[in-house]
């Protein structure tokens, strides 16, 4: 890969996000069986886990190319991934996201509600600080000439 250190921190955070939302998709998908929630909140949650696998698979792909055309790629032809990357990354967070909207009304008056939106809460909490590591890093390379 190239030397720019930007784009190694770029790449090395978002390869950790992609790993955090596999992770916290696994262990949420362990977690849900137990959970005492309407069908509605379940398939609400199982879609949010298919997808931050899905992401985590799209991404570490996605890193890979970039890793293999950094060397001879333009610099335009690098930012414009760095930019897919990050794209799919927040899309998915904005998806947590809403469960976790939809999930705290309930939570605020339901101990079963409240267990599974922390859950989700923590879940997005170990995504985002490496989200934000990566979109930082994206934000620092240099523009395209």
């Amino acid at each position: 890969m190239q030397t720019n250190p930007i784009l190694q921190i770029f790449t090395s955070s978002a390869q950790s996000c992609a790993m955090q939302m596999m992770s916290n998709a696994a262990y949420i998908q362990t977690e849900l069986p137990s959970l005492t929630l309407p069908k509605e909140a379940k398939d609400q949650i199982t879609t949010l886990c298919d997808s931050l696998i899905a992401t985590k698979n799209d991404v570490v792909s996605e890193l890979f190319e970039l890793f293999e055309v950094s060397e001879s790629s333009s610099p335009s032809n690098i930012n414009e991934r760095v930019k897919m990357i990050i794209q799919w990354l927040w899309e998915t967070i904005q998806e947590m996201n809403v469960v976790v909207q939809s999930l705290q009304p309930a939570s605020e008056t339901d101990a079963q509600f409240f267990g599974t939106w922390l859950l989700v809460v923590e879940s997005a909490n170990n995504i985002l600080v490496p989200f934000n590591r990566a979109s930082q890093a994206a934000d620092a390379l240099p523009p395209a000439p």
